[in-house]
This record gives structure tokens, C-alpha cells and sequence, in this order.
């Protein structure tokens, strides 16, 4: 049996060096030992996030930190503005529901971005917008959105802007404040590679303003009281001491990379990718890709098939997709501690699964490609 690799935009693999740090015997998080490592990775979050902000950890999923927001920034009835381009982006909407607000969605073809135009028409035409939520990078479509623009857009009509950033950080511009974003979140199993259970986010002055003057009531997930203890160097709730100390490390490697480095490095694998699925004539579904994942479609039932076969026989997992792209797309993941040999390995062993299922006739074109891709003068 092979070795088993995870090559899906999330969870990802989890460097040896994170794992080490992770298996070491457990701290008290109420000690100076604790808060210093604390200390010194949420100013690792901020180097990351490109903030002076407060960023504050959440234990929990990435789903966890967008309701922390929602349900601190707004009040029951409240009219709010989400973009939906796929599955994850779409949760905005269901969770802004649950919570009993005015949802106005602004929707785009999963596989396109939601045009700004778009965005600008739907403020001018609901005035009463106050927050618009969006997702950077699509994980179930592999699409990348203009922030930066909806940004602007949002702020022109004095609403704030909330951004899902779990799987554009590292693989993304992301100029939190440059760009004047409220708040960004971010999660752990994705490019900072650490297992899943872990969240993060920045607040902008104005947001924490809006969280003082919001209405849901709130416990656990009370951001105004965690920023109270963040001012402390603490957290109200027992925090997940191994996946802080886990992303202590994995920021210390990305620094030691440099942020710019490890952008440009996803950037490669995923124009690599790109080439290498369309050299084996195969369909890319993004229309505007981000660097996190590359969906390649299938068409009915032959995805699950290929996927199956590259885990059965290979040892590698990619990603399916989900709700009505599910058994339609193949997500080959290239967020996190992957390099040009990691990717030239795993579409060895995908285009060795496309001929043994008698899908191409011969192997050696998607990898050809990839190479060229990589060394192209």
C-alpha cells in the first residue's frame, strides 16, 4: 500500500516539523510560558494578514469565526449583502438566516467570481446594507473574487466588509490594511498546515465598534469579550494549547521562507497545475483561478472514479465536489507545504489513473507540461 498524501485544498498536509511541536507535552495555558508563545504567534498572524489589528484565535472551524462575526457585528433584521460563487461562500447566506437578517445575495455561476458591478448595483438598489460578507477564495470552485474592489465599494456606501480569507492566506494577496478590510478570518488547516480546530481573525477599529453596538445575544463566541482578553495577552475560554504551539511553528517556517516566497510558490504549483490538466485536454472549471485548488471537470460520476483510483491505488487523496458540483469535479489541492516535486509526483500518479481507467492513452504530457510550466525561461 502506498503512503498516504493528502493533496485536498483543506485539510492539507502537516509539515514533520508542526507534528513534533504539536506532539510535546501539553502546557498550562494560564502561565507566562503559554502567553508568550501566544504572544509571539498572533504577531506571526499579523505579519501574515498584513495588520496592526487585534487578531484574535477561536477554537473552532473556520465555519466557527464567520458566525463569531456575524452574530457580533449585526442585530436580528438587519439587511446585509453576501456573494455566493460556491458552496462555502454560500454559507454566509445560511448562517445570516439562521440569525434572522435580510439577506440580499449576490449570486455568480459557480466556476466565475461575482463582478463587482454586480456588487455596486445591489448596494445602490438597498440602501439599508450594512455589512457585506464575501469569500476571497472559493474552496469548492476554485475561483478568486476582487476584495479589494468590493472593498472600496462596500466603504463608498458606509457599510463594513467582512472577508473569508481561509484559503487566500499565503496563497493570496492579502493587505488587510491597505485595503481597509474590517475583518478577515482565517483557519488552520489550510495554509498555515496545522490540523483542523483552530480560527482566526483581525478587527478593524470600526468593526469593533459595530460588535459594542451589535444585538445577537452571544456566549462563547462573545468577540468583544475576547478582545477584552486579548488586551490581557489572554483568552476567556481554555484555548487549543497543541494547535497554538502548532501554528507557532508553522508561521516561524513561513517567515523564515518570507511571505513573498511562499505567495509566489503557490502561484507556481497552481499556473503548473493549470497547464498540465489542460495538456491532457481536460476542463478547468475557474474562470478567474485562485492559487488554492484547481477543480478539473469530469462530468457525471467519472470524478468519484478518478479520485477513488488515485486514493485506492496511488495513496493519494484529492478533493470531490460538493453539493451541484458534487460527483462533476476532481480538486487537485496545492495550498500549503507543497513544492514543484510534490506536484510533479502527484500528477505522475494522476495521469497514471487516467490511463489505467482508459481515459488517455498514453502518460507524460500533463507532467511535461507541469515541468515546462515550472522552468519556463
Amino acid at each position: 500500500m502506498a503512503r498516504r498524501r493528502l493533496f485536498t485544498p483543506g485539510p492539507t498536509e502537516v509539515p514533520w516539523q508542526v507534528r513534533e511541536k504539536m506532539s510535546r507535552p501539553l502546557i498550562h495555558h494560564r502561565t507566562d510560558e503559554y502567553r508568550k508563545i501566544q504572544g509571539e504567534t498572533i504577531e506571526g498572524l499579523q505579519w501574515l494578514m498584513r495588520t496592526k489589528n487585534p487578531v484574535l484565535l477561536l477554537t473552532c472551524s473556520g465555519t466557527g469565526a464567520m458566525e463569531a462575526s456575524l452574530v457580533n457585528l449585526t442585530r436580528p433584521g438587519d439587511q446585509v449583502l453576501v456573494t455566493v460563487v460556491g458552496k462555502f461562500s454560500n454559507r454566509w447566506k445560511e448562517i445570516a438566516e439562521a440569525y434572522g437578517l435580510d439577506v440580499v445575495a449576490v449570486e455568480a455561476r459557480w466556476g466565475d467570481p461575482v463582478s463587482p458591478r454586480d456588487v455596486a448595483a445591489a448596494l445602490d438598489a438597498n440602501p439599508d446594507v450594512k455589512i457585506v460578507f464575501t469569500t476571497h477564495a472559493e474552496t469548492s470552485t476554485g475561483v478568486l473574487q476582487d476584495v479589494k474592489t468590493m472593498t472600496q465599494l462596500a466603504h463608498k456606501h458606509g457599510a463594513l466588509i467582512v472577508v473569508d480569507a481561509i484559503t487566500s492566506l499565503c496563497a493570496e494577496e492579502v493587505e488587510t490594511d491597505a485595503w481597509g478590510l474590517d475583518v478577515v478570518i482565517g483557519g488552520a488547516q489550510k495554509g498555515v498546515m496545522i490540523p483542523p480546530g483552530l480560527a482566526f481573525l483581525t478587527v478593524s477599529d470600526a468593526a469593533r465598534e459595530g460588535m459594542e453596538r451589535a444585538g445577537h445575544p452571544v456566549y462563547y463566541f462573545d468577540l468583544v469579550r475576547a478582545l477584552k482578553s486579548y488586551e490581557q495577552g489572554d483568552t476567556p475560554w481554555t484555548p487549543g494549547i497543541a494547535s497554538v504551539v502548532g501554528l507557532h511553528e508553522s508561521l516561524a517556517m513561513l517567515k523564515a521562507e518570507g511571505l513573498e516566497n511562499v505567495k509566489a510558490r503557490h502561484a507556481a504549483n497552481a499556473r503548473a497545475t493549470r497547464a498540465a490538466v489542460q495538456a491532457l485536454g481536460l476542463e478547468l472549471l475557474a474562470s478567474a483561478p485562485a492559487n488554492c485548488t484547481t477543480p478539473v471537470v469530469f462530468g457525471e460520476g467519472r470524478a468519484d472514479t478518478v479520485r477513488k483510483h488515485l486514493n485506492d491505488v496511488y495513496g493519494l487523496r484529492v478533493a470531490g465536489g460538493q453539493a451541484q458540483l458534487k460527483g462533476k469535479i476532481v480538486r487537485i489541492g496545492h495550498l500549503g507545504h507543497y513544492f514543484e516535486a510534490d506536484m510533479l509526483m502527484l500528477m505522475s500518479a494522476f495521469e497514471s489513473t487516467l490511463k489505467d481507467l482508459g481515459m488517455v492513452d498514453s502518460v507524460g504530457r500533463g507532467v511535461e507540461a507541469m515541468f515546462g510550466e515550472y522552468h519556463q525561461k
